[in-house]
């Protein structure tokens, strides 16, 4: 977890020069065929093994791993070499050799088994350790190295990885699945969060003539203070604090390249697209400018989730017409529609022959409910919710929700309710949840509900990402979601924090610094493993 289109391709990773160099990886397809699984097996024993190289030993990329709650994002072959030459990273028993960035490096004496190194960063989540790619699972966070990443978009999976195992194939050595890596396994998703470009995005966009394409430009932004803002006020309080930042000018467009760097690309969109749009400066009526359908196909967004509060402001015509923009700009969705089987219907990717299906529906309750023959949002009730799973099921590999959940607003903390919704959720189907809603980054569970089936992630709420509410830190401060998948299993959980300048713009901050408020907010009230 960072603190930090057609044609499917297998794509296998070559070793060049000690370092990992994958192909390049395409944008998802429609449905395929379903890959082999790719089974995980750790050893338990702890003696060093023999350090004796066989003439042609086998190589792999090992992963530099830390804790979860460890807010480093990112490092480097520099500090990879110092760690290994203080002693200071785990090294995996079962190796013969360590080449880092096309240097042969001494193993050390000791090693540490790789159940063990799982322990260890539990216990230090701070720890960093050595961990072959294919026992990597999300009780670890993958560092990028010098931007190359293993488990990142299909960017930087093509840049030439620098840390190499290598294994003499004896009786300590690692089991093949542990050593296996496959680029074309690897599918990452990228999820942003509370979209509803009318106010302030509108108004920097269409009043003051930036355009759509600025809303999504934006780089990196460092904060310089901040202040209370007594336009509202939480019970008892007297006014939020509002942060003071300024871009930084540096790296102008990393969050469109984030978009449309991903395998998958989803977003919560929760107002209807119009084409009588009119741009509000305030209130809680909102209307959206059919232009934003397009700045979703440029940028590369591949999935809008429709199910929300807002769904249904203007009616049958309203949600027509967002679906009619989005067809036009190829976009697909699910949770709104003219009637219950299109609201129902899920959205469905093919990367690498592994089928991802999307649903999302509103649990708020709020919006007006589609029927057989009515127009609505499609609402969780049991019956619907097994009959959208089941046909989610049936057409994909991995079936992922994203739900409009866990009222009240303004709130970070799971809910009971959505406690209970989610284990409900769970156990009719859903592997995956990436929720919103609160207008608030709020808690998250990385849990095993059912070990046989690997790990399951649930977002309660991704924080704002285009709805323009300037009155609080954490009404300005975000996370986009990155989740990775080696096949169908889920492998990382990744956040990247970013705050919303101007109310219209998100900017990337940095994770150790300005950015660990917004991930702390969520990490205190999460369960991880």
């Amino acid at each position: 977890m960072s603190r930090s289109r057609p044609a499917s391709l297998l794509v296998v990773a070559l070793v060049l020069g000690g370092c990992v160099t994958p192909n390049p990886t395409p944008k998802p397809t429609d449905v395929g065929p379903t890959p082999s699984s790719f089974a995980s097996s750790q050893p338990t024993s702890t003696p060093a093994p023999s350090r004796t190289a066989a003439a042609n030993p086998s190589t792999f990329p090992l992963a530099v791993v830390t804790g979860l709650t460890n807010l480093e994002a990112t490092t480097t072959l520099v500090d990879v070499r110092t760690l290994v030459a203080a002693g200071k990273l785990l090294i995996p028993c079962g190796l013969s050799g360590l080449d880092l960035g096309g240097k042969t490096v001494a193993l050390p004496s000791a090693c540490t088994a790789t159940t063990d190194i799982f322990a260890a960063i539990h216990k230090t989540p701070t720890a960093m350790a050595l961990l072959p790619a294919g026992l990597v699972d999300p009780r670890v966070k993958v560092l990028p190295v010098d931007g190359a990443d293993l488990f990142g978009d299909t960017v930087v999976r093509t840049k030439p990885y620098p840390v190499i195992g290598s294994s003499d194939g004896g009786a300590s050595a690692l089991p093949a699945s542990a050593t296996a890596y496959d680029a074309g396994a690897i599918t990452s998703i990228v999820s942003t969060g509370d979209t509803c470009p009318d106010r302030a995005p509108s108004y920097w966009a269409n009043v003051k003539g930036k355009g759509w394409d600025w809303t999504l430009q934006g780089g990196t932004a460092r904060y310089t203070g901040t202040y209370i803002d007594h336009q509202f006020s939480p019970v008892g309080g007297n006014g939020y604090t509002v942060v003071k930042a300024v871009r930084t000018g540096e790296d102008i467009g990393a969050i469109w390249n984030l978009i449309k760097d991903a395998d998958i690309a989803v977003n919560d969109f929760e107002c209807p697209m119009v084409a009588n749009f009119t741009q509000h400066n305030s209130g809680t009526f909102f209307t959206i400018d059919p232009k934003v359908a397009a700045l979703f196909h440029r940028v590369g967004m591949d999935f809008a989730s429709l199910g929300s509060n807002h769904g249904t402001d203007l009616g049958a015509s309203g949600i027509q017409q967002t679906l009619a923009y989005l067809d036009a700009a190829g976009v697909k969705y699910s949770g709104a529609g003219l009637n219950l089987a299109q609201a129902m219907a899920p959205a469905v990717f093919d990367v690498h022959g592994v089928r991802f299906a999307f649903l999302s529906w509103d649990a708020t309750g709020v919006s007006r409910a589609a029927t057989d023959t009515g127009w609505g949002e499609l609402h969780p009730t049991p019956d619907n919710v097994t009959r959208a799973v089941a046909l989610a099921r049936s057409q994909a590999d991995v079936v992922i929700l994203m739900p409009q959940w866990n009222f009240p607003e303004y709130s970070a903390p799971f809910s009971r309710t959505a406690l209970a919704q989610r284990d409900a959720w769970f156990a009719a189907g859903v592997d995956d949840i990436l929720g919103s809603g609160t207008h608030w980054s709020s808690a998250i569970s990385i849990t095993q509900p059912d070990p046989s089936k690997g790990w399951r992630v649930a977002v309660t709420s991704h924080g704002n990402f285009l709805f323009g509410q300037l009155f609080s830190r954490q009404t300005q401060e975000g996370l986009i979601y990155e989740v990775t998948f080696r096949g169908t299993q889920l492998v990382q959980v990744r956040m990247h924090p970013y705050i919303v300048m101007d109310g219209a713009q998100p900017n990337l901050t940095d994770p150790a610094t300005d950015g660990a408020h917004v991930q702390n907010q969520v990490l205190d009230v999460s369960t991880l493993p």
